[in-house]
């Protein structure tokens, strides 16, 4: 059993890394977008009610997508930052009618997520009592901690219990609202996951495939596209 949910795909950043005319979201793999991809599994599943994307003000690109007639998906203004985007998002669901459990956020630019992934977690996160869940995979590399000044290593890292995280994450409704109320204005967090856990900290982990990757550079389009085709989701 899965709890009925809504979605938000942050998407109001413009990539300054990808070195593109575009932001990276819109870039293509072989005939979809980055975007396209990203939200395409989240549709596989009949409890998702709806999905939101916060774009920046000047995008213009998302009305030329055939998603964009998908009622389904609604697309909103978003902030400048990732977190005021998906607080206006989380605000966006409030004031609707949908009757939903849970609140997934999912980075715009993972194209590669698999379904089988997203499913295991929501079926596990459903029945868990969790606060949250984000997929993650477990650290591999070895880590090392350098000095800010002239980059020589100050210290090995244990690996071990550390994970890497992805998207998606998911919490409560009831959680991720209170959270955001939680949230000072000199408060900054990479993804929500971080927030969560300043106020309640309850959230688990789920292993999910390593090749989820998300798209930051332009040679990664390519990376992406390989593992699509691996996945059997494009051809060559």
């Amino acid at each position: 059993m899965i709890n009925p949910f809504v979605a938000i795909l942050p998407s109001a950043g413009l990539g300054e890394r990808f070195n593109s005319d575009k932001p990276k979201q819109y870039s293509l793999i072989s005939s979809k977008t980055v975007m396209e991809f990203s939200l395409e599994p989240l549709l596989d599943f009949s409890e998702c009610l709806g999905i939101c994307i916060p774009v920046s003000e000047n995008d213009s690109y998302w009305k030329s997508l055939d998603i964009a007639n998908n009622p389904k998906i609604s697309f909103i203004e978003g902030g400048e930052t990732r977190l005021s985007s998906v607080q206006l998002a989380v605000n966006y669901w409030k004031s609707s009618s949908l009757d939903y459990m849970n609140i997934l956020i999912h980075d715009s630019v993972r194209p590669c997520v698999r379904s089988s992934d997203i499913r295991a977690m929501l079926e596990s996160f459903s029945i868990s009592g969790d606060h949250g869940a984000i997929l993650s995979s477990p650290v591999t590399d070895t880590l090392k901690e350098a000095y800010e000044i002239d980059g020589y290593i100050k210290r090995t890292i244990d690996r071990k219990n550390l994970w890497k995280v992805f998207t998606p994450q998911i919490f409560e409704k009831r959680v991720l609202e209170e959270a955001f109320n939680n949230l000072k204005e000199e408060q900054n967090f990479t993804d929500e996951s971080g927030m969560v856990e300043e106020s309640f900290g309850k959230i688990k982990t789920y292993n999910g495939a390593p090749d989820n990757i998300k798209i930051t550079f332009s040679e990664d389009i390519n990376l992406a596209k390989s593992i699509l085709i691996t996945q059997g989701r494009i051809t060559e």
